[in-house]
């Protein structure tokens, strides 16, 4: 288990009760409080591996471990400086004990295990609003540093009374972690440095609590989206299942031109075997696209696998896409078919191919070049004969100029190019796709008649950017109609904090647009050039910008740190 830095306590967390213990971690580069378990062990290194990670670069990665039982030990695990309890080294692999307020020193970092009393008053059940950009900021800061993060859903459904699981999640939840009302008895958590195993751990353990009762789910940045929207999006589905309005449900709803030549030119290209590229932002629709395609194809009958390009890492990557023979590495016990074989006859969707590694773009040229692929750990190749419909919200052209896409693939799949223009492009179609999407998710909750948008919501919907796109606007339906125990939705259903605060932006504002500028001469990927354009209309101010984009101020400062842009100066 990877134990969180506690840097989120707050001067009302006031504290009381049986003590608990703490590990202070003070360096040069650092000072951090970790809580312990109860007991169990803790590894204390420089990197992944450790559950305490710290920033030293005299640490070993696996420098030292605590044990904790009734009593509290120090191991050294060979590090090569060596521990030191109380000024002197201790011997490797020889746990010494030590009590609370000893030090401990390792490199150049001090390290010390507290006492601290347990907390007086309940957990604080934050608001949707303070999660979502809490969420946002964590998406953005794993970009950076590429610590995983959870989101946990739980959905109790009247099961027991809000006090009640709140103080269940109370008991399971660590001091960093931070817990919200998604929705009435919906319960939704953000496990900060925490992986999947341990946050369905929690889950377990909270549900367990709770008597077995409820819905609940699990997701992981970046295996099961990169974005707020998709994270919500992806446990939406772990709950509830899928949206049943797909494909051509959400073709009937487009009404503006572009829109319809795109549908159009999906008619006349999808009977053949072409493979094409979908471009858009996050979020616009690609993979619904992508399954237009499949459906309209005479492969319609066949399968149609997606592949989440990002998800994985270029081992298990390489696993899924060809497959494996039994032996062919450690765990191979048995043969393992690919998923470009089993989409035999079939289309194969790459969703975020501007994310595969390079051995993995060589490995996918040959299988789209000799109509074959080869396991791993085989010699013999399989035929294959499957479309290949791949999508990015990336500028591949660009990548391809800087060398990190190769040129050869990029043409293999650029039969031809759809391009979906962005929601705010095209509002004329939100109401009627607000209303399929309402329909939808009243059906999937068990509701005969759902209830209907206001023409406030309507108008409030219409006025925001939607950053997210149309996975946003899912995401914003289902939990109106989750709040929603009238007839109507209102604009008291929405997330007031995030839309509000854009719409007051966007009364005097035109739209951010997407398209790159013909005088910009450094490669940006869309989101990079929104974050230019929204600074460029709002005057430097990053407040403001950081509204019209839809995201808290301190998630638009990380965004200009990871595309390296020159914060605006007053």
């Amino acid at each position: 288990m990877r134990i969180s830095s506690d840097d989120s306590t707050r001067p009302d967390d006031r504290v009381e009760g049986p003590p608990r213990l703490h590990l202070l971690v003070v360096g040069e580069r650092e000072l951090a409080t970790h809580p312990l378990p109860e007991t169990g062990s803790v590894v204390i290194g420089r990197g992944g591996g450790a559950d305490v990670d710290v920033d030293d670069q005299l640490l070993s990665r696996k420098h030292a471990k605590l044990h904790i039982s009734s009593t509290l030990r120090v191991e050294d695990l060979g590090s090569t400086n060596g521990t030191f309890v109380r000024g002197k080294r201790i011997e490797a692999g020889v746990p010494i004990e030590v009590g609370p307020g000893d030090t401990i020193t390792v490199g150049t970092t001090i390290l010390v295990v507290e006492r601290t009393l347990r907390m007086l008053r309940p957990r604080r059940l934050w608001s949707h609003g303070y999660f979502e950009a809490r969420l946002e900021e964590q998406c953005a800061r794993a970009e950076q540093d590429g610590r995983p993060f959870c989101v946990a859903r739980i959905r109790m459904g009247g099961a027991c009374s809000p006090d009640e699981a709140r103080s269940i999640l109370g008991k399971v939840l660590r001091a960093t972690d931070v817990l919200a009302a998604y929705g009435p008895n919906d319960y939704e958590m953000l496990l900060i440095e925490t992986s999947v195993s341990d946050a369905e751990e929690i889950v377990r353990r909270a549900t367990g609590l709770m008597g077995g009762r409820g819905k609940s789910g699990v997701v992981c940045h970046p295996r099961d989206g990169r974005s707020p929207e998709e994270l919500q999006a992806a446990l939406s589905t772990q709950i509830e299942g899928n949206l049943h309005v797909q494909g051509a449900g959400f073709a009937s709803v487009v009404q503006v031109e572009v829109m319809k030549r795109l549908y159009a030119l999906v008619d006349r290209v999808a009977q053949g075997t072409i493979n094409m590229l979908i471009l858009g932002e996050t979020g616009v629709g690609k993979e619904v696209l992508a399954e237009v395609v499949h459906r309209r194809s005479t492969r319609a009958a066949q399968p149609f696998v997606r592949v989440n390009c990002a998800a994985l890492n270029e081992q298990l990557l390489e696993s899924e896409l060809f497959g494996y023979q039994k032996g062919a590495f450690t765990g191979a016990t048995q043969n393992k078919t690919g998923l470009l074989v089993a989409a035999e006859g079939g289309t194969v969707f790459l969703d975020e191919v501007g994310e595969l590694p390079a051995a993995i773009q060589a490995k996918l040229l040959r299988a789209l070049d000799a109509h074959e692929v080869l396991p791993i750990g085989s010699t013999k190749p399989r035929a294959i004969d499957v479309r290949f419909v791949a999508a990015t919200n990336r500028d591949l052209e660009s990548d391809v100029a800087r060398g990190v896409f190769r040129r050869d693939l990029y043409f293999r799949l650029n039969g031809i190019t759809l391009q979906i223009p962005p929601l705010r492009e095209r509002p004329s179609e939100i109401e009627r796709l607000a209303n399929t999407l309402l329909e939808d998710v009243s059906h999937r909750l068990g509701r005969s008649k759902g209830p209907s948008l206001s023409s406030d919501a309507i108008a409030c919907l219409k006025g925001y950017s939607w950053p997210g796109n149309v996975r946003e606007l899912r995401n914003v339906i289902e939990r109106a109609v989750l709040l929603c125990t009238g007839d109507a939705i209102t604009p008291e259903h929405f997330p007031v904090e995030k839309m509000g605060q854009t719409l007051l932006v966007r009364n005097d504002t035109p739209p951010v647009a997407v398209a790159p500028s013909s005088s910009e001469n450094e490669a940006v990927d869309p989101e990079r050039e929104r974050v230019l354009k929204a600074l460029e209309q709002c005057a430097g101010n990053q407040t403001r910008a950081a509204k019209l984009l839809g995201m808290s101020r301190s998630a638009l400062v990380l965004r200009l740190e990871r595309y390296r842009l020159p914060r605006p100066r007053r």
